[in-house]
């Protein structure tokens, strides 16, 4: 991959493994609705003052209207989904079902963009899914009303991939970050409405640590993150992108470990050698099948 290719990756790595634990402060002492809604029209406004700031307008042609209801509406749809979830099931359910994201990407790529996967690619896969099931078979457990919240993961998971194939197939000429400015003004206006729909849940007093996450998911996350990520999505393959989710659960852990002082299990050790495995062999596939001078 080239130099800036890789280090989008890696800050995209670093991002996506401290989110977790944004969207947990996030929604602590706050409705989730309340929170999701206060993340995407922070990060709204933020991406309008970029936008001034350069005086540049948001493009209304046609192209990138497209780009932005996909990544707005998908982006919305897939955190609300998310967010309720997480109120029940355990991060590990989490980080399994968003492991599959590969899978579900490679099957949108394969309709909509005539992208096969070769043998070898499915055993990248296969590999960094076994490190998933390692690393977290011991937190797989949900409550009562855990299948209904197991089904808006998939449905989380599949949006993201889904729209991450459409962007490649209609956005790869576009603006990335024009294209995150417009998605997230539908995205702020669309948790909005989920918001409201919820009968507008508000509470007077914010603990400082809510804000601050917020404030992170917002800057970090949703206006330097989501404009890496679609840019990655027009200079990669969907596949390679959509393998960050088989990353960033192994490398919170390590985080976790080097800034928390969290102990390391061996079937964690065990789990993040098979991810690794399974990226190397994926990054020998990419390379093995497209030209040198190409992202893989």
């Amino acid at each position: 991959m080239k130099p800036s290719v890789n280090a989008a990756y890696l800050f995209l790595i670093a991002v996506w493994s401290t989110t977790a634990l944004g969207i947990k402060w996030g929604v602590q002492g706050l409705p989730f609705t309340l929170a999701l809604a206060s993340r995407f029209v922070l990060a709204a406004v933020l991406m309008l003052g970029w936008l001034a700031w350069r005086r540049q307008s948001l493009p209304l042609a046609a192209p990138y209207r497209r780009a932005y209801w996909i990544a707005g509406l998908a982006t919305a749809c897939s955190m609300c989904c998310s967010f309720w979830a997480a109120q029940a099931v355990s991060s590990g359910l989490i980080a399994i079902i968003f492991g599959l994201s590969p899978l579900a990407t490679a099957i949108f790529a394969s309709r909509w963009l005539g992208n096969q996967l070769d043998r070898r690619e499915w055993l990248a896969i296969a590999l960094g899914l076994a490190g998933l099931l390692i690393i977290f078979a011991r937190q797989l457990h949900w409550q009562a009303d855990g299948g209904w919240r197991l089904l808006a993961l998939c449905v989380a998971m599949a949006l993201q991939s889904g729209a991450a194939v459409l962007l490649k197939r209609f956005a790869s000429g576009l603006s990335p970050w024009l294209v995150n400015a417009g998605a997230l003004q539908i995205a702020a206006l669309t948790t909005l409405l989920f918001w409201l729909l919820a009968g507008a849940p508000w509470v007077s007093h914010w603990p400082w640590r809510t804000a601050v996450a917020l404030i992170y998911l917002a800057a970090v996350g949703s206006v330097l993150g989501f404009s890496l990520y679609y840019w990655l999505i027009r200079e990669c393959r969907p596949m390679s992108v959509a393998l960050i989710a088989l990353i960033t659960p192994a490398s919170s852990l390590w985080l976790g470990h080097a800034l928390n002082a969290e102990t390391l299990q061996s079937h964690e050790l065990i789990g993040t050698a098979c991810i690794m495995l399974g990226l190397a062999v994926h990054v020998w596939a990419s390379r093995r099948e497209m030209p040198t001078n190409q992202p893989s």
